[in-house]
């Protein structure tokens, strides 16, 4: 059965060289269909919709240690194989509040629907992207 959910892009902004994330993005959509249809399109939009994304900083609770120095705001790419990673926790709190701002609303002609749209355990696709040394940045699929 096709429904309709929000599922979300995520991205993470990574230095290739020296192994570690330093920047989230992440973008919610709604919209139907089976879970294939679904990840298809997560995985089209990934390569080229990063760019209207909302972007953060790695949370300073994440740190590393680069040549004796511990780095915080940055974490390792290997972060990413954590099953119990906290990395994207702010991004999706935004994301949630931005929907929830749109459907709950204080604006008092607006109905109120009181209904958190982004699921549980949402579908999505992580996806790193890499900055380039003349500044652009690639999408490399992740997952």
């Amino acid at each position: 059965m096709e429904k309709t959910e929000v599922i979300m892009n995520l991205w993470c902004i990574c230095d290739q060289d020296d192994k570690v994330i330093y920047g989230l993005a992440g973008r919610a959509y709604c919209v139907s269909g089976t879970d294939e249809e679904k990840t298809a399109l997560l995985k089209q939009l990934a390569l080229t919709d990063f760019g209207l994304a909302n972007r953060m900083p790695v949370p300073d609770r994440f740190s590393v240690e680069i040549n004796g120095e511990v780095m915080t705001g940055i974490c390792s790419l290997s972060e990413l194989n954590n099953t119990t990673t906290t990395l994207f926790k702010e991004l999706y709190e935004e994301l949630q509040s931005e929907i929830d701002s749109r459907y709950n609303g204080s604006n008092a002609d607006e109905k109120q629907v009181n209904m958190t749209l982004i699921p549980e355990n949402p579908l999505f696709l992580l996806t790193a992207l890499v900055e380039e040394s003349d500044g652009s940045i690639k999408a490399m699929m992740v997952g």
